[in-house]
């Protein structure tokens, strides 16, 4: 991906959001379909556009109605210098030429609450933004996912170098198949080869490719993007007055952390001063039960522990740009991320029956919610309702980052005193022994493989039995799902895909050693990430923001309105 720079954004809570300039034109705007979507009514839909050329990075005004300022002053057109700052509305955007800031320059030990307001301050929240004007081919085999830009009119896949798509398995053959243009449309060609060229189970001698097809070749999944502008995401009604194009109803269950929660008349969640100054309020069951209401509409930063796009705005896009109606065709389903997700999946099932629509249902899950979905297809009655599950970022095996929210001892505690009181109370989360991976993703010093979900000796004795309903509950779950699936999933990025255990004498663990890879969304590895048998869709996104990417919103847009 080629950097043009960043755009780094203030939010109303004084943290900040960075966008990574990955294409040559970015958009920003009040509508839905904008690479940076500023919810501001002073702001126009369609604000601003920044272009990168000879000149360097210009801004150019979109004839909106209050206007562009750059370091203050009204423009219509500028080129922007490192340090300049944007006003639209009431954002103000700062352009940089340095890298993305994936993590805080400093690591801070929180023993204070002061320490917690600075912490909060050098926290950001990711978002990379690629070019999707071009078409592309995702490539996805076991460990690996990379995309290559069509820009020439033939592309060549096998086993042998020389090759474009270089597939090193002996399923593959040396010249395997070919990718030609014609006109605004590419078509795959088998040449011959020795085990086939497949799409949809079935196997192709030839085949003009349709946005989202994925062709299978040997151990590869190749994912063909046809390129598009943003105003290609918005669903055009046909000019026939009345007529309404086909939109299958739609469910979106946010993940951990992504729906409110209240006592009564306080909104305890999303609050970060609240969870770590006040996690007692928290605790699982607790002693006055919290009440969901909804998916979250605001971003929400944890140091250290998670960061994500506020969920109201894919229920926007879905609004905006494909013509549902909230409580009417799209029902935002918010439950308690505490809990064991077999309860959240009753609670889905629940609000699906009491919900006037006729089936099928698109189901859009976002990381745990992608798990509560797939439990209640399978255990709850779903298979008869659901038509289709578009998984975004789902941590089907678990993930490895979650070991460190756990009540350690002194090992990994980047909180400082406020650590210990954190943890203790996010370990009375059934949820969180579930996102455990189901993998060997753990060793000791010595290379030994730690099974955490059947090794009870990491935790606390009044823990365990949190433990043992996780291994339950992934019994039950599986590894596939009885209904069609899409796995949408991050690749690409800085992700802790291995954890190795410092061990005494006595087994007690001493020190955690993190390591991460280029192998995932930041939060989830893309072996997790990807559910046995099902489509694929890879992007280039970090996990908390997957799925206001406009990547995946062109994806939901041909999912919700195929016919």
């Amino acid at each position: 991906m080629q950097n043009f720079g960043k755009l780094v954004l203030t939010l109303p809570s004084g943290q900040e959001q960075e966008f990574a300039l990955g294409k040559p034109k970015v958009t920003i705007g009040r509508a839905a379909i904008h690479d940076i979507v500023l919810r501001d009514a002073k702001v126009s839909r369609s604000h601003a556009i920044l272009e990168y050329g000879d000149a360097g990075c210009t801004l150019v005004d979109l004839g909106s109605t209050n206007g562009t300022c750059v370091n203050g002053v009204p423009i219509e057109r500028a080129v922007l210098a490192p340090g300049d700052v944007i006003t639209i509305g009431d954002s103000r955007l700062r352009f940089e030429t340095a890298a993305p800031r994936i993590e805080p320059d400093v690591t801070l030990v929180l023993d204070s609450e002061a320490d917690l307001e600075t912490a909060l301050t050098q926290e950001i929240l990711p978002m990379t933004l690629t070019d999707t004007h071009v078409s592309s081919l995702a490539v996805h085999i076991p460990g690996k996912t990379w995309e290559i830009q069509l820009t020439q009119d033939l592309v060549t896949i096998g086993r042998q170098s020389g090759n474009d798509v270089v597939l090193d398995y002996p399923t593959v053959s040396r010249h395997h198949a070919r990718l030609e243009r014609r006109g605004e449309a590419f078509v795959i060609h088998d040449l011959h080869s020795r085990n086939g060229t497949w799409l949809g189970g079935q196997r192709i001698e030839q085949h003009v490719l349709r946005d989202g097809d994925t062709v299978c070749i040997g151990p590869a999944q190749l994912v063909y993007k046809h390129g598009f502008d943003p105003g290609e995401l918005t669903l055009f009604e046909d000019v026939l007055p009345g007529r309404r194009l086909p939109r299958r109803p739609v469910v979106i269950v946010p993940g951990f952390m992504g729906s409110e929660l209240w006592l009564g008349s306080e909104r305890l969640w999303p609050n970060v001063r609240n969870l770590i100054t006040r996690p007692e309020v928290f605790h699982y069951p607790g002693d006055k039960p919290l009440e969901a209401r909804g998916p979250v509409a605001e971003e929400v930063i944890v140091p250290y522990l998670i960061k994500f796009e506020h969920y109201s705005r894919l229920g926007d896009y879905l609004e905006e740009g494909l013509g549902y109606e909230r409580g009417k065709d799209l029902l935002e389903f918010g439950y308690d991320w505490r809990q064991d997700a077999r309860l959240s999946a009753q609670c889905l099932a629940e609000a699906i029956e009491h919900w006037p629509v006729t089936p099928p249902i698109t189901i859009i899950a976002h990381s745990l919610g992608c798990l509560v979905s797939r439990y209640y297809v399978e255990h709850l009655g779903g298979k008869k309702k659901v038509g289709r599950l578009l998984l975004v970022g789902g941590p089907h095996l678990g993930i490895p980052k979650t070991l460190t929210a756990f009540p350690l001892g002194s090992i990994l505690s980047p909180w400082g005193a406020l650590a210990d009181r954190v943890r203790h109370y996010i370990a009375t989360f059934p949820s969180v022994y579930q996102m455990l991976p189901t993998y060997a993703f753990a060793v000791d010093q010595h290379g030994r493989e730690i099974d955490v979900l059947t090794d009870e000796t990491w935790l606390p004795e009044a823990y365990r039995p949190l433990l043992r309903a996780a291994r339950d509950f992934r019994r039950e779950l599986g590894t596939r799902c009885s209904v069609p699936s899409v796995s949408i999933f991050g690749y690409g990025l800085k992700t802790v895909t291995r954890v190795v255990v410092r061990r005494d004498a006595q087994g007690h663990w001493q020190k955690l050693d993190l390591t991460a890879e280029p192998s995932g969304d930041s939060s989830i590895p893309e072996v997790s990430a990807v559910l046995e048998g099902s489509e694929i869709h890879p992007v280039q996104q970090y996990h908390g923001a997957l799925y206001v990417d406009n990547d995946v919103k062109m994806r939901l847009k041909l999912e919700l309105t195929k016919t």
